[in-house]
């Protein structure tokens, strides 16, 4: 089967830095962690919501890199610093702004520090692909590569 390498203009181009937003391979959507980082560099926001809302910002832009939506995540994945205050006061929020039910399967942990001091949350998704899902996939050898 078909592999393709996603990376859209609207977030930093990470394969200046070693890999690729999203890899489907064997119609599996594998995803990189999304922070509050824009397509410059820069971090989004010094709190917990804005942190997230950017995140799931940059989260909905792949989906829709592959005709997909926030509805259709099947797991979400969260790692948040300091969830004993971020978690309640704040992230949670932003969830339940994001998705409705049936909600997604969710597995929250928590962390010293992300791979940056400055950020409060990474968070990955699971995202089921059929195969008229892959087939539509239209490579543009840039944004949607062949691999």
């Amino acid at each position: 089967m078909t592999r393709y390498a996603i990376n859209p203009s609207q977030l930093k181009d990470a394969r200046d830095i070693g890999y690729n937003h999203a890899i489907i391979d064997g119609g599996t959507f594998y995803m990189a962690g999304q922070v509050a980082m824009d397509a410059n560099s820069n971090i989004v926001g010094d709190d917990i919501e804005s942190q997230a809302r950017k995140a799931y910002e940059n989260i909905e832009v792949l989906l829709e890199t592959i005709g997909k939506t926030l509805a259709d995540v099947a797991k979400v994945t969260t790692h948040i610093v300091d969830p004993e205050t971020h978690y309640y006061e704040g992230y949670k929020e932003v969830y339940w702004e994001t998705f409705d039910e049936p909600y997604p399967c969710h597995t929250v942990l928590g962390h010293e520090q992300l791979a940056n001091e400055n950020y409060l949350v990474e968070i990955e998704v699971e995202v089921p692909l059929t195969d008229g899902d892959v087939n539509a996939i239209e490579p543009d050898g840039d944004v949607i590569r062949e691999i």
